[in-house]
């Protein structure tokens, strides 16, 4: 029983090295592109699941607002929280924005609106006004790809 589940472990092995060799081809095929969101991340990029969480973007952003300052574990955890909670909001009101059309697409255009119905005042404007440009900057990177 022990010699099966070595076997197994040494296939295990053979088969994950395979698939780093052909990722690390794309990944330089991918550098050379030029766009800033251009680059995908893969989910086990740093061993633990990395698309579930946020929290390596906001030391990035702490440091953009505030030089010295920076964030205990504790506060961390509650910003990944309250970010997923957020998202999760936006994205249950864009589904029923969806529903009520009668379409099965989320559009961006439901995903604004589910923004300005969620957030108030002056912060739903600026999520939206943010929201706008980053798709802007996508659709310009994405026409100036394909010119190349």
């Amino acid at each position: 029983m022990a010699e099966a589940s070595s076997e197994t472990t040494s296939e295990e092995g053979q088969s994950i090295q395979e698939p780093k060799e052909a990722n690390s081809t794309k990944a330089q095929k991918q550098k050379r592109r030029g766009c800033r969101g251009s680059r995908r991340r893969h989910a086990n990029r740093r061993g633990d699941s990395f698309g579930d969480s946020f929290t390596p973007y906001f030391p990035r952003v702490l440091k953009q607002v505030h030089q010295g300052l920076s964030l205990s574990q504790e506060a961390v955890s509650v910003m990944d929280s309250m970010i997923h909670d957020i998202l999760d909001r936006i994205a249950t009101e864009a589904g029923q924005l969806a529903h009520y059309t009668k379409r099965v697409t989320i559009t961006s255009r439901d995903i604004q609106m589910a923004v300005r119905l969620l957030l108030p005042g002056k912060m739903g404007k600026l999520a939206e006004a943010q929201g706008t440009n980053a798709a802007l900057r996508t659709s310009l990177c994405a026409i100036w790809q394909q010119r190349k």
